[in-house]
């Protein structure tokens, strides 16, 4: 794809620029945490940042192993903003130390977190939420979990889609069921655990209960195919057989689920493409991959933090390696590449009955990179989609509709312009004879809810869609105070404030004064409870 024309677009269609390199930004000391300049560079084919702290030195970080693919990424966003209506804090001057949300956040959620425990029932020595170490007990009451759900919900202009019940473990919690029926009442499309497995594996009538209380979707850590690999990165025998016991779980339940390997270099990197074929052999109920490179959240010596860095460049050139079935230079793109689509879909179809619009991301294109790949549930045969379509056209032609939509947003022209796009940006040559024009965008309508084009007579067609995702939460060490800005994923909590994902675990880790002005000492929890501090003890 041409690199000139296709920026020359971005700039004409009234939004940032590619950031491009070098750049100077605003990171933090990863000693003191004050905020400080950073610069941000190419050097051998790698993106690195080096910064100054006047008392403690110079640290240097990778930002992304390949350079090419992490500047293609920047081409590719859309960095649209979409201001607060209703912020909760009024100083945007003090990001990110003033978290809470400010008037300059630039994002509404896509989709917001609820710690309901910090207790867990697994010991993991990477774990950002540094769950069964702490002096105390953070698990918030029945009424603390419906005004954090309902403070959520009363952000302006786009009101929360999507909900993650998070910890520790979650599934803990005495009242897990209840904040699953608490939201599904509320009206929230997406209700998703993220969790180990273990409650699932383990009960066989929890999944049920969960499903029917509302839960439709599991963020399930699936570290790799194997006992070896979760002996590591969790500490724990047997988990390879508590992963395979929770997804069958899952799949009786109808809950869908999405993978979650956190990715360690010289760990478990080897296995990303086995990872993906796991969930191409499952995708009757695995709907996506979300790969997640461990960040260092506590002191780490530069030289081993920079053979150990991993970053979501790396997951795309990994799965091609050891896949084949994605290329990373020509599959991958931001998240906010969508954007204009959704806003097109938004002019025309509005609102639901409970205020939703479709799901908006303009996340910062540092943040991480996605693909979607085709899979044939018959025969296996996969195709990555953007092979069916001439994407640089299809960007141009969305904007060009979201724009025109804004004037015309009756459905019949929204459909008609939207089948347009699709037909005049396919690539049939590229097509499988099993998949036509016309099936494809019965697939496309069917993923969408069957709401715009009306042509999917079912949910679910032969050729199925895997979303491929990877985002990389940051450290002190890579921090950038403008992805911060941009986040779409937040955390709730009982003080009434939202936190940016990495200001909440990382950075200034707001998550440590909330989890203690909210908790009960360990002591005293454990008198409270009979001495056990899970339900059905640790995994061993």
């Amino acid at each position: 794809m041409a690199r000139e024309p296709l920026k020359s677009f971005i700039e004409s269609a009234g939004v940032h620029a590619p950031l491009g390199l070098p750049r100077t930004i605003q990171s933090l000391c990863p000693e003191c945490l004050k905020t400080i300049p950073a610069t941000i560079y190419e050097e051998d084919g790698r993106v690195l940042m080096n910064k100054s702290c006047v008392e403690h030195g110079d640290f240097t970080d990778i930002v992304a192993s390949h350079s090419d693919l992490f500047l293609k990424l920047e081409r590719y966003a859309y960095e649209d903003s979409v201001h607060l209506e209703n912020p909760i804090t009024d100083d945007p001057s003090s990001c990110p130390t003033g978290c809470g949300l400010c008037p300059g956040h630039l994002s509404t959620p896509a989709m917001t977190n609820l710690d309901l425990t910090n207790r867990c029932n697994l010991r993991c020595p990477f774990c950002f939420a540094n769950a069964n170490v702490q002096s105390y007990v953070y698990e918030p009451s029945l009424e603390q979990i419906r005004e954090m759900m309902d403070r959520t919900l009363s952000l302006k202009p786009r009101r929360l889609q999507a909900i993650q019940f998070s910890g520790g473990e979650p599934t803990l919690s005495p009242y897990f069921h209840d904040a699953c029926r608490m939201a599904k009442e509320r009206g929230i499309r997406m209700i998703q655990v993220a969790t180990n497995g273990i409650r699932f594996a383990r009960d066989p009538d929890f999944a049920a209960k969960a499903a029917e209380a509302g839960l439709n979707a599991a963020y399930l850590q699936f570290d790799g195919v194997g006992d070896e690999v979760y002996r590591i990165t969790r500490g724990a025998k047997g988990l390879w057989e508590i992963k395979l016991k929770a997804l069958e779980a899952c799949r009786k339940a109808g809950i869908r689920v999405t993978l979650v390997p956190t990715i360690v270099r010289g760990v478990n990197d080897h296995q990303m493409g086995d990872i993906v074929k796991f969930a191409v052999e499952n995708m009757d109920v695995i709907v996506g991959l979300s790969f997640q490179p461990v960040s260092f959240t506590g002191r780490i010596d530069q030289d081993q933090r920079m053979a150990q860095r991993y970053t979501v460049t790396d997951v795309a050139y990994d799965i091609e390696k050891q896949s084949g079935l994605l290329q990373a230079m020509q599959d991958w793109f931001p998240f906010s590449a969508i954007a204009p689509f959704v806003t097109a879909i938004d002019n025309v179809l509005g609102t639901d009955k409970f205020g939703y619009h479709s799901m908006h991301c303009n996340s910062h294109p540092d943040c991480g990179l996605s693909a979607y790949l085709l899979v044939n549930q018959r025969t296996g045969e996969t195709l990555p989609l953007s092979r069916l379509f001439d994407l640089e056209k299809a960007f141009r032609m969305a904007d060009v509709l979201a724009s025109k939509t804004r004037e015309h947003n009756s459905k019949l022209y929204g459909t008609a312009q939207f089948f347009n796009l699709l037909h005049k940006c396919y690539r049939p040559e590229n097509a499988p004879k099993s998949l036509s024009f016309l099936q494809m965008v019965k697939t496309v309508d069917a993923i969408s809810g069957k709401k715009l084009l009306g042509m999917a007579k079912k949910f679910r067609y032969e050729w199925r869609l895997l979303l491929l995702a990877s985002m990389h939460f940051m450290d002190a060490y890579n921090y950038q105070v403008d992805r911060v800005k941009r986040c779409t994923i937040l955390y709730s909590t009982p003080a009434g404030r939202l936190y940016p994902f990495c200001t909440y675990n990382s950075g200034h880790v707001f998550r440590e004064d909330v989890e203690k002005r909210y908790s009960i000492p360990k002591v005293e929890w454990l008198k409270r409870h009979g001495g056990r501090y899970v339900t059905e003890g640790f995994m061993e």
